[in-house]
């Protein structure tokens, strides 16, 4: 959804004599429509003048607003001699004025008074745009986190399934563990795989680099703070440090008498797995960020929870053994808080948060369906085999 735009065009806000002065200076392009006419991150202080056509700014993905003729671009690099903050792409076939940040001062320098209302316009149509810029970043973070705030109420974070784990009222915990084990490795070990598609489907660098970050966590890479806070939750430093999180599995699945990966998989699982992949290769990069993100990462703290209280009442396994579930009840939250940053950005515009919700409601749906097949598997373990 595009903001509406300046009520005036910001060249009819200034004096006759700058306004003459500016139209002396720089050069006309002409730019189709699609092109980009400004990169963020780039470092260049040129403004741009349109003079026909319109350009809509990229405050983020899925974000903007449109400016058309008589607007102005690029004053915040220009004033800031910074790198550019957004991206800008031509809405249409469109003519461009663009007019060097050196050409331009030197053009004013004669006259001071013509100089200082210049500066002070472009001063104050940067503080507007940050101020709007702001207000919707307020509303976007408000979203994510009532977003946050569903998915933990969401069936699939409270289900039945955890609740008679974590009340140890199934009736063989050992049985159904072992079963989880088994069935859960075919979904879990992929995913490295759900993150770089995730990442794959992003274009702005920052959130890639922030996603690289979570699966170098995946990976068994922590920080020292991130050990001192394990040290406290009782996960020791060798138990971990250099192992992949799917292999830390396979180690509570043997220590529960399971090899993963020596029988067929479900085809519940499979059916989990591939739909939840789609989903993340094919939906939206906001919906695979809502699925991955608000539908995932931010339930496993809860999730995982039942599963340490059910292997303790077990009584004869290894803290070592188990260290997979701690470890991500621990530690997930910066994990959580990184994903909810990036959110934020794609919660900037209505359709972004429609997308987000969507994600997210679809994976928290699959994963429901999966513990509606395993409760059904633990409450009756010799018939597992007959439930679909």
């Amino acid at each position: 959804m595009l903001e509406s735009k300046e009520v005036s065009p910001w060249i009819d806000t200034l004096p006759p004599t700058c306004q003459s002065r500016i139209a002396s200076l720089g050069r006309v392009e002409a730019v189709e429509a699609g092109a980009r006419i400004i990169q963020r991150g780039q470092m260049e202080t040129h403004l741009y003048l349109i003079e026909s056509g319109s350009v809509t700014v990229a405050d983020s993905p899925g974000a903007g607003h449109e400016l058309t003729t008589g607007d102005l671009v690029g004053e915040m690099a220009f004033l800031d001699n910074a790198p550019r903050r957004c991206d800008v792409f031509a809405d249409c076939a469109s003519q461009l004025r663009r007019i060097d940040r050196v050409e331009l001062v030197n053009a004013f320098a004669s006259d001071p008074v013509d100089l200082n209302v210049l500066l002070t316009s472009l001063d104050q149509l940067r503080n507007k745009r940050l101020s709007g810029s702001r207000e919707t970043a307020d509303i976007a973070t408000s979203c994510v986190a009532e977003l946050a705030e569903q998915s933990l109420r969401h069936r699939a974070t409270h289900h039945p399934y955890l609740v008679a784990l974590n009340e140890g009222t199934l009736p063989d915990a050992r049985w159904a563990l072992a079963d989880f084990a088994r069935q859960y490795f075919a979904y879990s070990s992929h995913f490295p795989r759900y993150l770089t598609t995730v990442i794959s489907r992003l274009e702005n660098p920052a959130h890639r680099r922030a996603l690289l970050e979570n699966l170098s966590e995946e990976s068994g890479s922590y920080d020292e703070e991130e050990y001192g806070e394990l040290a406290v939750h009782g996960v020791e430093r060798e138990w971990i440090q250099g192992i992949a999180h799917p292999i830390l599995f396979q180690r509570f699945a043997r220590a529960m008498g399971v090899e993963p990966g020596t029988a067929p998989e479900a085809d519940q699982v499979v059916c989990w797995r591939d739909s939840f992949l789609q989903l993340l290769a094919n939906g939206t990069p906001a919906e695979a960020l809502g699925a991955i993100g608000l539908g995932t990462e931010n339930i496993v703290r809860t999730i995982y929870g039942p599963f340490v209280t059910a292997l303790r009442g077990l009584g004869d396994l290894a803290p070592r053994d188990t260290v997979f579930f701690p470890l991500h009840t621990a530690v997930d939250d910066h994990h959580q808080a990184t994903i909810q940053s990036i959110s934020a950005d794609f919660a900037m515009t209505e359709s972004g948060r429609v997308e987000l919700r969507r994600g997210m409601l679809k994976s928290l749906q699959l994963r429901c369906a999966f513990w509606d097949w395993m409760l059904a598997r633990a409450l009756h373990p010799a018939a597992a085999e007959a439930v679909l």
